[in-house]
């Protein structure tokens, strides 16, 4: 089941960071999408969240939120610019956890 849910965590980033080529509506269903996976994939591994894991994951809500209220006042630039700024942010603490954890994800390697 973990690693089912971390294939789907990562297909639907991938889905969700490639606007240009998907389209905002696919970006915006992925986004959601990557949200219910974050919060499923917190649930399993709770025992192992410390403070910096729970922060990762308000950086991924605030994100979410940002683009929500980005759609609702599309006439207040300075949502979007956050939204965008968040992102950035969001996407480089992602790749940070996933170069941490990339062990378990792999599997144990042998070392020579």
């Amino acid at each position: 089941m973990k690693k089912t849910v971390n294939l789907l965590l990562a297909l639907s980033f991938l889905a969700t960071i490639l606007v240009p080529l998907t389209g905002i509506m696919v970006h915006k269903m992925a986004s959601a999408v990557f949200l219910l996976l974050c919060v499923v994939h917190m649930v399993i591994y709770r025992k192992k969240c410390g403070p910096k894991k729970w922060g990762l994951l308000l950086m991924v809500i605030l994100t979410f939120l940002s683009g929500v209220f980005g759609m609702v006042y599309e006439q207040i630039p300075a949502i979007l610019l956050l939204h965008k700024l968040l992102s950035m942010a969001c996407i480089v603490c992602l790749a940070i956890h996933l170069f941490v954890f990339q062990r378990g994800l792999w599997g144990r390697r042998k070392t020579v």
